[in-house]
């Protein structure tokens, strides 16, 4: 149904669009704690949408309909638009504890590895699921990185 070109299409823009929120939140928090969590985390969007945008140029041009091609870009994007999954009416200026953000946190990491599997299941070729498999792999390593900072209370950039 889907091309693996399409999916990182979506796949940067998901990215992309974590990291406007959490830049965003940092204009509403004083605490230098929290400020610093959110700068590692947009950091981190940040390159995940160059790690998929950097696989989606390895790609070879599609040979296929270009007509279908666009519309289904188009769909997927429609589907996504500018939503942050699980990040949308977050007010982090609310938020005072540190475990409390790193959950935030984890939880839109969750939303968006959700959504990579749903997408891994529309694709048809099994190269393509297999290359998707390797980013959902990418994000179940980050879940597991910011659950140890939150259940350890280590700041995310010491480990």
């Amino acid at each position: 149904m889907f091309t693996l070109r399409e999916v990182l299409d979506l796949a940067s823009k998901i990215e992309h669009n974590g990291e406007a929120v959490y830049r965003k939140a940092l204009t509403r928090t004083k605490d230098p704690e929290l400020a610093e969590l959110l700068v590692w985390m947009a950091d981190e969007e940040a390159q995940h949408a160059r790690h998929f945008d950097a696989q989606r140029r390895k790609l070879t041009p599609a040979d296929g309909n270009r007509v279908m091609e666009e519309f289904s870009r188009l769909m997927l994007a429609s589907i996504v638009g500018d939503q942050s999954f699980s990040l949308q009416g977050i007010d982090f200026s609310k938020i005072t504890d540190t475990g409390e953000l790193l959950q935030v946190m984890i939880d839109f990491e969750q939303d968006t590895l959700d959504f990579y599997r749903l997408l891994a299941s529309l694709l048809e070729d099994e190269t393509e699921r297999q290359a998707l498999e390797q980013i959902i792999g990418d994000e179940e390593a980050h879940i597991r990185r910011l659950k140890a900072c939150r259940d350890q209370n280590l700041a995310c950039h010491r480990l």
